[in-house]
């Protein structure tokens, strides 16, 4: 449910999976859904007469804009709460959706308030499998039809991801048990339509239930092994390679297997083409109105070019998604052909309710967008994690005189658990270079303010106190990429600096 850096070494497996990675509608009611049979958990009872909560409106796009955004006709689920529990930990939550081919704009698939956690569309977009909340007596697994008929459940377990097996078409859910809070001991797969043909995928490592999706071919999972282990795992249990540190890990296929996991300030995202072994960092919180806030719940698509998430979350505090808020919506973005950015964004969604949680399903035999790129993956400038990435080459260490002129908000140690380690942006106005090269008026640097779950003596700084520091940039520093990172500062074009001591 949370996040946390670049890898040292390469996988000693890419030759294999690069070879396995080549190798590889009904209308929904606006209205709450039908009374159903209550599932045998107290914790999923469906009520007789389910209502749709007061902030399911219109949504911002009409969908028929999100269908010309995706280029295909497109579903989108997420989980709703009234802005206070944006990890959907509670019971107050409501399962929404939205399909770009009825107009109906957003609606309530399940109206009982209880908990749903990680909604997943099925292939062929139809169903809608998801889980209860992980504490006693368990997990469960349910599936519903999009229109809010046929609720069942599946079974114990958290749903981790679906999958369509390509020989055949059968879909198939993977469920983690033997929990431990968010992480499994165990995933096993079984026909979403044959339960009882249950087979192990993993059990070699704790996963941990947030990230995991797996290859097309099935031979490959990408996830936290646990968290802030992000990596990629050889199925059915053989083998995995750590990639780096960070959270909400995903995978797609685009000319191979190509992974990302997302970064310690809940901004950006780093990608790694499994196939040339290079990464690259991507923001993914600029969509249109965005001023350099933290966003949460990203998820590749069953479409490579599309990924959905939550946000913004900008309503203080030093922990700005847990602050939740009403304001968090649903936004698909596009990447650009060889996944370098984030090309476009589409709100998907606009009510009064805190929106989390959501996985978009897109009708790729249909869409006009291309799901392999044309040419290379990746910028020009990005470089295997055994390589010297171009900023890291670029920077030179700078000893500064400076005042400071703002001061980021301290967090409680309670406040970033589970990590235990954060670092906070600083501004300063530059008074001096005493020595090394620095240009700008202004510098934004990076300080430690908490570590092993303990604030700093000298973390709170008060506005106008001068310093001497030496700072060397902050991306030159890859092991800090899954530390928590805390900023309340807009969009700036001043490149992050790192103090060091």
């Amino acid at each position: 449910m949370t996040c946390t850096t670049r890898a040292r070494r390469a996988p000693l497996w890419l030759a294999a999976l690069a070879l396995a990675a080549a190798a590889c509608s009904d209308s929904s009611k606006a209205e709450a859904p039908a009374p159903v049979s209550a599932p045998a958990t107290p914790a999923a009872t469906t009520p007789a007469s389910a209502t749709a909560p007061a902030s399911a409106t219109t949504p911002a796009e009409a969908p028929g804009e999100l269908r010309a955004f995706t280029g295909a006709p497109t579903r989108v689920v997420w989980v709703q709460s009234d802005g206070s529990d944006p990890f959907a930990a509670g019971d107050q939550l409501v399962l929404m959706g939205l399909d770009s081919e009825d107009r109906k704009g957003e609606r309530v698939i399940l109206g009982n308030r209880q908990s749903y956690v990680k909604p997943l569309l099925t292939p062929s977009g139809q169903r809608i499998v998801f889980s209860t909340r992980p504490q006693a007596p368990g997990p469960e697994v349910f599936i519903v039809n999009f229109d809010g008929s046929g609720l069942k459940k599946l079974g114990p377990g958290f749903a981790l991801t679906v999958w369509q097996n390509p020989a055949d078409n059968r879909e198939w859910v993977y469920v983690g048990t033997d929990n431990k809070g968010y992480d499994f001991a165990t995933v096993s797969r079984f026909p979403i339509d044959d339960p009882s043909k249950s087979e192990l995928v993993w059990n070699k490592t704790l996963v941990s239930g947030d990230t995991f999706q797996v290859s097309a071919d099935g031979r490959f999972a990408g996830g936290l092994f646990p968290w802030p282990n992000a990596g990629i795992a050889e199925l059915p249990n053989k083998s995995w390679e750590r990639v780096g540190e960070g959270c909400w890990t995903a995978m797609t296929t685009a000319r191979g297997p190509l992974a990302w996991y997302f970064d310690g300030s809940h901004r950006n995202v780093t990608l790694v083409d499994m196939r040339t072994k290079k990464r690259w960092t991507v923001p993914l919180n600029q969509a249109p109105g965005f001023e350099n806030p933290e966003v949460y719940h990203p998820r590749w698509s069953n479409h490579p070019r599309f990924i959905a998430l939550s946000g913004p979350y900008n309503q203080g505090g030093a922990n700005q998604v847990r602050s939740g808020g009403k304001q968090s919506e649903v936004w698909v973005g596009r990447f650009s052909d060889d996944f370098s950015r984030v090309e476009a964004w589409s709100r998907a969604t606009n009510n009064g309710g805190g929106d989390s949680y959501p996985d978009i399903w897109i009708d790729t035999a249909k869409s006009s967008i291309p799901t392999r790129p044309a040419g290379a993956i990746g910028p020009a400038t990005a470089a295997p994690a055994s390589g010297q990435s171009a900023a890291a080459a670029g920077a030179s260490r700078v000893v500064l005189d400076l005042r400071l002129t703002h001061a980021g908000p301290i967090p409680t140690p309670q406040s970033i658990l589970p990590y235990r380690h954060a670092l906070v942006v600083n501004e300063y106005e530059v008074v001096g270079v005493t020595s090394g090269q620095y240009a700008q008026k202004k510098i934004q640097v990076a300080q430690w303010a908490i570590r092993d779950g303990k604030v700093l003596a000298d973390a709170k700084k008060a506005a106008g106190a001068t310093a001497r520091l030496t700072v060397e940039r902050y991306d030159a520093h890859p092991e800090l990429e899954g530390e928590r990172l805390i900023t309340d500062l807009g969009a700036s074009d001043l490149p992050l600096y790192y103090e060091i001591k």
